[in-house]
């Protein structure tokens, strides 16, 4: 529920003086804009719309796909001792199976202007609003969009992960190792009847972080001195490269894909689509990935992106936003991962709390996800602590907090995958009951790192800097 802030800052206390003259104060009828990225992925290049109408996203609770399963086929000889008649003693009948794609994340939260808030200021609040609302909910899409990629991808068994590491970066082997990921697209998936992934339906996204590895590997790697310097020129990944990275990111090509740059905020949408705390991808190892459209699905209704309705609470108007959409990414090896080192925090969760029952990683909106908050430190001593108010409670205040573990270090943790690095090679470490109070040796100015998780996999950080005279 949105709280609305309560203040009150008159004159004269707070006039503006200019040599002790009170001097006139306007508000500029120009208005500082925000500014947000746009799609990433389009239609046929890392994620397909067309499996998803706007109707069908409107108004289905999920669309489910069939793929006809291929027949094989195993040559033989005729005349030869072992099924060699006329004809071939192998028959097989068609078969099928089913996919489907969930479409039940809306973004529909109410956007409240009051008459008198719109009379006190010379903007059109309702327009930039909507401006705001559309633009932004770009980058809800392509984390949505991403996150389904990286979900399926580090849950699965069969995922593709290829690691550039730092030597990898000083020996300019940067490209080497994108083409190998690339390549690694071209062995298919045979289990679904994808010998290779088409070319064309490739998209390569880099967090905004790693362009200069990128565009350090475009020197190196296409073409000498000119080249570089037109790529250097552009800015882009390749040469003649025009960017696109306000629009959608992109920046150039490499090993015939498009790169494409993903923002921040998009990231940070990615990240808690994941249920991982929402500096993660942009804090950890991760980089960035390879996918085609044929292994990622999506759909989004925005038949009535935003409605304008009178405020039934006073004199102003409400903005009722609704967009529905969907994602799904049904084959993971369709998903080639890329980080600077091994890195998969599906797996370091599972890892960290081995033995824990009853948690499901699966993509969820930030929005309805049970993150668990309210953590507070007490008796913080050199012998140990207390965590007390950590909780995971739904609308109805059932708590599905599912484990807590905690490890004490020189600094705080930044990530899921620094958690667990730092976790590994801790010496006071260990579970937490909410509650009571553990046993550890703490130092003066040490951190006291906390890892929550919910039964939906919904992950928090907490950290207490431990002051103890």
């Amino acid at each position: 529920m949105a709280k609305e802030i309560i203040s009150q800052v008159l004159s004269p206390t707070n006039a503006t003086y200019v040599n002790g003259l009170s001097a006139e104060r306007r508000f500029s009828l120009a208005i500082l804009k925000n500014s947000w990225q746009k799609l990433v992925e389009k239609d046929g290049q890392g994620v397909t719309d067309k499996f998803v109408t706007e109707d069908d996203a409107t108004h289905a609770a999920q669309v489910f796909v069939n793929r006809i399963i291929p027949v094989k086929m195993q040559p033989r000889v005729m005349g030869a001792s072992k099924n060699g008649a006329s004809y071939s003693a192998n028959k097989h009948f068609t078969q099928s199976e089913t996919v489907g794609i969930e479409l039940l994340t809306v973004i529909d939260d109410p956007i409240l202007i009051p008459r008198a808030r719109k009379d006190m200021i010379p903007v059109d609040l309702a327009a930039e609003q909507t401006e705001m609302f559309s633009n932004r909910l770009a980058t809800i899409i392509n984390g949505a969009t991403a996150g389904s990629k990286l979900m399926e991808s580090y849950k699965s068994d069969a995922g593709n992960h290829v690691t550039i590491s730092s030597s990898d970066v000083t020996n300019k082997l940067v490209l080497q190792r994108l083409i190998e990921a690339n390549t690694l697209l071209d062995e298919g998936d045979q289990e679904h009847g994808i010998d290779i992934f088409p070319a064309e339906t490739r998209i390569d996204v880099f967090k905004v972080t790693y362009r200069p590895a990128l565009l350090g590997a475009g020197i190196l790697n296409l073409g000498g001195a000119n080249y570089a310097y037109d790529i250097a020129r552009q800015g882009g990944v390749s040469k003649d490269a025009q960017q696109r990275k306000l629009e959608d990111g992109y920046i150039g090509e490499i090993d015939g894909n498009p790169v494409h740059l993903i923002s921040n905020e998009s990231l940070q949408h990615a990240s808690e689509f994941c249920g991982f705390p929402a500096n993660e991808l942009k804090a950890s190892p991760f980089v960035g990935y390879i996918a085609s459209s044929y292994a990622n699905a999506r759909g989004v209704s925005t038949t009535e992106r935003i409605k304008v309705v009178d405020d039934p609470d006073g004199q102003g108007i409400r903005l009722q936003p609704y967009v529905k959409m969907g994602v799904a990414t049904w084959y993971p090896k369709g998903v080639v991962t890329i980080a600077t080192e091994s890195y998969n925090p599906i797996e370091e969760l599972k890892t960290l709390f081995t033995g824990v029952t009853g948690i499901t990683f699966k993509l969820k909106a930030a929005g309805s996800r049970l993150w668990p908050t309210g953590a507070t430190f007490a008796s913080v001593t050199a012998a140990g602590f207390t965590v007390n108010g950590l909780a995971a409670t739904d609308d109805n205040l059932l708590d599905h907090l599912k484990g807590v573990v905690y490890y004490v270090g020189a600094a705080q943790a930044t990530s899921v995958h620094d958690f667990a690095v730092k976790y590994a090679a801790a010496t006071e470490k260990g579970s937490v009951t909410v509650g009571n109070a553990v046993s550890a040796t703490v130092a003066n100015g040490q951190f006291i790192n906390v890892l929550a998780i919910a039964d939906d996999g919904s992950v928090s950080l907490f950290a207490h800097k431990a002051v103890i005279a």
